[in-house]
């Protein structure tokens, strides 16, 4: 089915798609030194950057953010007040619920996101199957372009969305403080336990 789909489609130009490769090679060393890669999921891209026919675009080892706006998926007149790619505290929430709302404040749990780069099809499938073992249900094909490749997402699904302040009304009760950091760590432990899968899958040690 999926060699009917690619029947007309771009290849892949072999020689720019590994020039790219190596660029965001570099670019993931950097990134590692500046201290703006999320380190959780180092392992796992250099493990993708050692396949020769794949390699890592952006990744998130999944994360619990604060966002102050009018909807948790706008970006416009919206912003981070707090985000965390560990569980957090009670104090660390009760701290971003004491802080001064302009708009609402949402509370989003997303669970782990890798993009990469597939040189053929085949690697892409490979790469699929294995995301889709380790519990990554949603992951799939975004788009395929004759420099950059085949661009394949895993995803998981895990997401959660809760409203916690309109302006400055809470609508939290403190009784129920607890039990929603409860539920988000939950949330963002049970993805990092499916990234565990995929390490076990690309045959790397677990994280504790």
């Amino acid at each position: 089915m999926i060699s009917t789909w690619c029947a007309g489609l771009p290849f892949v130009d072999p020689e720019k798609w590994r020039a790219r490769k190596e660029k965001l090679r570099k670019r993931l060393i950097e990134d590692l030194e500046i201290g703006y890669l999320d380190e959780d999921i180092l392992d796992i891209l250099r493990k993708l950057f050692e396949f020769e026919d794949i390699y890592t675009i952006s990744s998130c080892s999944g994360r619990i953010t604060f966002i102050d706006g009018n909807l948790p998926w706008e970006r416009k007149d919206s912003s981070i007040v707090f985000k965390k790619h560990q569980p957090i505290k009670l104090e660390e929430l009760l701290e971003v619920l004491n802080t001064p709302t302009l708009r609402r404040l949402w509370l989003v749990v997303t669970g782990p996101i890798i993009h990469a780069s597939a040189l053929n099809m085949r690697s892409a499938r490979k790469l699929l199957t294995i995301a889709r073992e380790s519990g990554m249900k949603h992951s799939g094909i975004l788009s395929i372009n004759k420099e950059k490749g085949i661009i394949v997402e895993l995803k998981t699904g895990i997401r959660l969305t809760h409203l916690l302040k309109i302006s400055q009304h809470t609508l939290l009760k403190e009784s129920e403080a607890e039990e929603i950091v409860r539920v988000a760590n939950e949330s963002l432990i049970e993805g990092k336990k499916r990234l565990n899968k995929l390490r076990e899958l690309l045959g790397i040690q677990k994280l504790v």
